[in-house]
């Protein structure tokens, strides 16, 4: 089951939007990021899976999120963006079907924000 989409919004090359969070992915606290998405962010390894640290702003927030990338059968995979539980939960309140929007404005560095 897929977690997350494009959405039909205006984007630019620096910025994705995401929606259609499930219930599965908010107990667990993670936003899957899909192959038309994974360009904001850094690139995996064929056949590895690599974890990459990334810092993150929320309003004055700052924290680092870790993205998991890759898989060990050299198929790509949707990447996954743990926020942690303060953020996900108590700072952007995600639930079911929140929506999303990711920039990148800094090499590195993202801003995450509700839409």
């Amino acid at each position: 089951m897929k977690s997350t989409k494009i959405e039909n919004k205006p984007t630019d090359s620096r910025s994705i939007y995401i929606n259609n969070i499930t219930k599965v992915d908010c107990k667990s606290r993670k936003i899957r990021i899909l192959v038309d998405n994974k360009y904001l962010f850094p690139t995996g390894r064929m056949g590895e899976s690599v974890t990459y640290g990334l810092d993150f702003t929320v309003g004055n927030r700052t924290f680092i999120a870790n993205y998991l990338i890759g898989s060990s059968d050299g198929i790509s995979r949707s990447g996954v963006l743990m926020l942690g539980k303060e953020i996900f939960e108590d700072v952007l309140n995600i639930k079911p079907n929140t929506e999303l929007k990711i920039s990148n404005s800094e090499m590195g560095k993202y801003v995450i924000e509700k839409v």
